[in-house]
């Protein structure tokens, strides 16, 4: 429960060894827990510099760009980078289909979140999956994920907003625009 005082031990042990790519990694999502963003990015990229197969690293670091709809391109390098070395992962599976949803590939990005989602409940899971069922006009289908996704965590107040939308949406007579 002391977050603050693990971190600066991890960062004392990544001082005295930077090359220490565990070290970063776990360092990079102390920093992504704090939004910390700018830092994570930094450590990330500078585990990767260190050891080129580090799936987690390369992951995190995707699955970021992902999330900030930013570098996409190389997002894309980074994760079928961490899919060579652990082919059967289903949280790169789910980077790699978030990557695709925002680059706006719908047909890709379905396709890999359903392997994720057969084989994982995940709330982010199926947030992922509702938003890219609403995004190719399968409204019925996004409002049974997000309905999924809430049964597993409730508190999601970006998920209650969206369904509240569609709601609205369908007594309106159209779909929700999110």
């Amino acid at each position: 429960g002391q977050i603050d005082k693990a971190l600066e031990q991890f960062e004392r042990v990544y001082a005295a060894d930077p090359k220490n790519a565990e070290v970063a990694y776990l360092i990079g999502n102390f920093y992504l827990d704090q939004n910390r963003r700018t830092d994570a990015v930094k450590v990330f990229r500078s585990c990767i510099e260190v050891d080129p197969f580090h799936d987690g690293c390369l992951n995190s670091l995707a699955y970021m760009y992902a999330e900030e709809r930013d570098d996409l391109d190389e997002a894309l390098g980074l994760i079928r980078r961490a899919l060579e070395i652990e082919p059967g992962n289903l949280a790169y599976t789910d980077t790699l289909g978030w990557i695709y949803y925002q680059k706006g590939q719908y047909s890709e990005a379905l396709k890999e979140l359903l392997k994720v989602g057969e084989g994982l409940a995940d709330p982010v899971v199926y947030d992922h999956l509702a938003d890219t069922y609403f995004k190719i006009g399968q409204i019925e289908m996004a409002k049974k994920y997000w309905q999924m996704s809430l049964g597993l965590d409730p508190t999601q107040d970006a998920v209650k907003d969206k369904l509240r939308d569609l709601e609205k949406g369908a007594v309106a007579g159209t779909a929700a625009t999110k």
